[in-house]
Formats: C-alpha cells, structure tokens, sequence
C-alpha cells in the first residue's frame, strides 16, 4: 500500500487572472461580435463617405448616384478586405510585394474614406462655428484695411490742400511783394510772378480733382462698413456678402489706379528739389527753389505710397462642398508630424489657415470609426495559414514528406502550379494527397489522359523517363501549396 499523494492546486496570480480575463473578453468578441461589427461599422463609414462623395455634385442625376455608390462600396471592400488579407509575416517572405499591394490599398482606402467622412462629421461638428469665426475674422480684416485706407487718402488731401494754400499765398505775395523765387523784393509781372500763379492753379486743380477721388473711396467704404455692421454670419447669406464685398473693394481698387492718382506723382516732381533751378515760364528758364514746397510733395509722395490695394475677401462657407474639402485636406496635413500647422481654440484662431481642436475631433472621429473596423477584422482573422488548413488536414499531411514525393511532378508557372501525374505510376502515397488536395480545395482539373507529345518541352525534359505514359494535370493552387510546405517545416521544426 502507498500513500496517494494529493495534487497540489496552485492559487493563480493577479496577472494571470488578468490574462485569463482578457482572453475570455476576445473570445467572446470573436465568437458573438467581431464580423457583427466590422458589418455595422463599415455600414457607417460607407454613410459618411458616400455623403462626402455626393456632396461633390449638385446635378443630382441618378445615375450619378448610383456610380458614386458602386466607387464608395468599392473603396469599402477594399479597405475590409486588404486589412483582412494582410499579415504581417508576409513582409519577411517570398509574399513581400502581395503584403505590400495590401498595405498600400488599405492606406489608400483609408485615406479615401477619412478624408470624405469628414466632410459628413465637420459639417456638423466644427463647419458653423468656423465659419462663424472666419467670416468675422476677415470682417475685422477688412474693416483695418478700409479705415488704413481711407486715412491715406485723407492724408494725402490734406497734404496737397495744405500744397495748393501755400503755392496760393506764395502767389499772392509774389504778385503784391515779389521775392519769392530770389531777393528781389519788386513786384513785377514777370516770369517768376507768373510761374507762381501757374503753380497755385495747378496744385489747386489737382486738389479738386482728388477730392472728386476721396468722395467716392469715402462712399465706398461707408457702404461696405455699413454691411459689415448689418451682417449676421449665422443667420445670413456668406457668399452674397463676400459678393458684394469684392465688388466694392474691386471699385476701390480702380480708384487707387485711376489717372491722376499715377498721373500725380509725376506732375509733383517737375516742382520737387532740384528740378525747381530749371523751370520754364513765359518761355524763360528760371530758378524758384522753395524747400517748403519740396517738403510738401515729399509728404503727398509717402502717403501715395501709402495706398495699398485691398485683398478680396474670401469666406469660408460652410454649405460649400469645395471649401469644405479643401479645409479637409489641410486638417489631414496639420496632423502630420512635420507641418507647422497651429492647432488652436475656435476663440484663439487669429488667421483662416489655423486648425482648430473641433476640426482634430471631427477628423478623428472619421478615424475612429475605420480603427474599429480595422480592430475588429484584425480580432476576428484566423491565425496566418490556418485559413487555408485545418488541424486535422495539417495532422494528415505531416504524415507525409509531401515536398520530396511530389518535386518531381510540380513545375511552376507566373501565377500557380502544374501538377502533371503520371497515370501509369502508381503510388499510394500521391493518391492520398490528391484526394486530401481535393478535399482543402487545393487542385484543379486540367486535362486528363494527356499524351507526352502534348506537353509543353520543359515537361516533356523532367519526365522523359514516361515517355510512354498519359497524364494527368492538375493545376495547383500556388499560394496554398507554398503555405502548406512552410506550415509543415515550421510544425516539425518546433518537435
């Protein structure tokens, strides 16, 4: 008699219970809920896309429908199907380009998706609200510029009023004194009397007809100052204000090009500096140096270069599906680690380009959806190669050296197998892979009771030694049969 010793029962750790825990959680996804999901949420990106897709048109044609329906189910397949094909070990076989080809589809399919999904999520999560935001950014824009320009144009009046005043009492005084071209305190009505009086009636003309100039810009301005005080960017029309707004800044623009605003400049520098000690007057040369003069149209001159022309406003429309893909792709940029894009609060945005914290949320929920449904293809896959194989199947075919018994009959081809059997070589062995092949769907009926002359030369040099004999050939699925002979090394290499 002996003593039954009793089995110790170990006590499992915190860890343990932890990945007990976490295995049961992925079983029941994979048993009861990965392909219900990866159906629902595919469902949803499809939606969304499809949305961006056909926001893109507005003729609103049928059969436009339909194609961008079959494109958008199209992209859908190929980004469930290339992540469900694609495995990673693939990248360190014989199958690299076939992994690669995956990939390269999933990502583009991917992006594709994303990209028109957010489209569907920006409009109704960040759309309004930045719109808002840059319409009244550009409203605060264009109303500096306004102001910037209609000071200049003020300034620019004032400096040539305060030019045709002076040239008028240097006129008058020249009439009534003299000496205001050199030392000669005798009026007389000379040359320089004269050129005076020219002067004045010059200045004056060009004053009159600049004021003509700053009365319109004034007008212009207090129309567009006048609807940007009305306008309401939640409630009213975005594009019809941008409208009107570039076609008042247009009017503005075509003031600051007119004649006399190039014209000036030029008349002004023939009473300028130097040019004041060669000037004709009653058919004289004469000399009439006045530095208050010079003063003066140095003045007109900074503030003429002082008008710029003002930048047509662009708003960003929320309703506008271009617009709305182009803020998309620069949401998808600002994410990419090199790019300088700001990410900011709507409140701190202080240029159009910015990418606020909405416009990350409305992308990323676009992205979330497509990891969901690449979390769960990637749940519910079979274990690489154990899609093509059973357990029982690998079980049978271990059995057997399947490389060495059918080298001699397989020859390869771009894109399968041959198998080309020998019908008078009887071989038990070969006629029991066949079957289980058969069975795991592995070959393919070519041609049967084949005679030798009918093979191709390259069969015929292999087995000249059946010369004799009919075949039968088998076409042998490529990327199985190789699955199953690295399968079968990895297995005995692991006993």
């Amino acid at each position: 008699m002996y003593k039954k010793k009793s089995k110790i029962i170990e006590t499992p750790s915190f860890y343990q219970l932890i990945s007990m825990g976490i295995n049961k959680v992925l079983n029941f996804f994979k048993q009861h809920i990965t392909y219900q999901a990866v159906f629902i949420l595919s469902l949803i990106s499809f939606s969304t896309s499809y949305y961006g897709f056909i926001s893109l048109v507005s003729d609103g044609m049928l059969l436009t429908k339909i194609l961008f329906f079959a494109v958008v189910a199209v992209i859908q397949l190929a980004l469930v199907y290339s992540i469900s094909q694609l495995y990673i070990q693939e990248f360190f076989s014989r199958y690299f380009l076939r992994a690669f080809l995956l990939l390269f589809t999933y990502l583009l399919s991917l992006f594709i998706s994303v990209l028109f999904s957010f489209n569907f999520y920006y409009k109704i999560f960040s759309a309004s609200e930045f719109s808002h935001r840059n319409v009244t950014l550009q409203l605060e824009r264009i109303k500096n510029n306004l102001e910037d320009a209609e000071s200049s144009f003020d300034s620019v009046y004032i400096s040539l009023k305060k030019l045709s005043d002076y040239s008028m009492q240097q006129s008058i005084e020249e009439s009534k004194y003299g000496g205001t071209c050199d030392d000669t305190k005798i009026p007389t009505p000379g040359p320089r009397s004269a050129l005076r009086e020219a002067e004045s009636k010059l200045f004056q003309s060009h004053l009159n007809a600049f004021d003509e100039l700053r009365k319109t810009v004034q007008s212009e301005i207090a129309i567009i100052k006048k609807m940007l005080i009305k306008f309401n960017p939640k409630r009213d029309d975005v594009n019809k204000l941008e409208e009107e707004v570039n076609n008042r800044i247009t009017n503005i623009n075509r003031v600051f090009r007119v004649g006399e605003i190039t014209l000036l400049p030029k008349i002004l520098a023939k009473h300028n500096g130097s040019a004041r000690m060669h000037m004709e007057s009653l058919g004289r040369v004469i000399s009439c140096p006045d530095s208050q003069i010079s003063l003066k149209i140095n003045t007109i001159n900074e503030n003429l270069h002082a008008l710029k022309m003002l930048k047509k406003v662009t708003f960003f429309d929320a309703n506008n599906q271009q617009q709305l893909i182009e803020r998309t792709i620069n949401v998808l940029l600002a994410i990419l680690p090199f790019t300088s894009t700001h990410i900011v609060a709507i409140d701190k945005v202080t240029t159009p380009t910015d990418v606020t914290q909405s416009d990350i949320k409305a992308i990323g929920l676009g992205f979330l959806v497509d990891f969901f449904i690449f979390f769960f293809t990637i749940l519910s896959k079979e274990p690489y190669r154990a899609k093509f194989f059973t357990k029982d199947s690998l079980s049978y075919y271990i059995r057997y050296d399947i490389r060495r018994i059918l080298k001699p009959f397989v020859f390869e081809s771009h894109f399968s197998y041959y198998l080309i059997i020998p019908n008078q070589k009887k071989n038990y062995k070969i006629d029991e892979i066949l079957t289980r092949f058969k069975i795991d769907k592995m070959i393919t009926l070519v041609g049967n009771n084949v005679d030798y002359d009918k093979l191709l030369f390259l069969h015929q040099v292999k087995l000249k030694n059946f010369k004799n004999s009919t075949f039968t050939v088998y076409k042998l699925d490529k990327q199985k049969y190789n699955t199953l002979l690295a399968y079968i090394d990895e297995l005995r290499n692991n006993d």
